[in-house]
């Protein structure tokens, strides 16, 4: 079973609550992460969603795709999420949000294992690829995230429902 550990940044000219308000509902994720084809609410908690439980099911630019199950287990708005993940990965993400001059810097670190039968046979050839594929994965909700919360520089940026 392989490790992997992915250090992404994100740059987001928005205020620091509404990206955060984005990234920690997955029921957004459809507006914004294309990679995304399903996403099921297993167990809903009100924000900051603490105990909230979802299935993902991500699309690989590869032509496979991971089922995954992600539990936030502790969040601190508007500074932080950590989540548990758990199917064909297994592992803990963290995301860490600060903002400097109307810019939220968004930093997602994600250290996982493979449970993914074709990724571990061939993890050899696997690993590099993978690790490409997060990288395209990550870059388009990093851009699908700046065009939704970018779009408006009036100051009138997308509310998440419910907030």
């Amino acid at each position: 079973m392989a490790e992997y550990k992915f250090v992404d940044h994100w740059q987001i000219r928005a205020p620091i609550e509404v990206v955060y308000q984005h990234v920690a509902d997955p029921r957004t994720y459809a507006q914004w992460w294309r990679d995304y084809d399903r996403v099921t609410i297993l167990k809903d908690a009100p924000f900051p969603y603490v105990g909230g439980q979802a299935e993902f099911l991500v699309r690989s630019p590869f032509g496979y795709r991971l089922l995954i199950d992600v539990t936030t287990v502790a969040a601190e708005p508007p500074r932080s999420i950590v989540t548990e993940t758990r199917g064909q990965l297994e592992g803990t993400g963290i995301w860490d949000f600060e903002e400097t001059d109307g810019v939220t810097h968004v930093t997602f670190t994600w250290i996982v294992r493979t449970h993914h039968r074709l990724i571990n046979r061939l993890e050899w050839a696997a690993k590099p690829l993978f690790a490409l594929s997060h990288a395209i994965v990550s870059g388009r909700g990093h851009r699908g995230l700046k065009r939704l919360l970018e779009k408006e520089q009036s100051g009138q940026w997308p509310v998440v429902s419910g907030q």
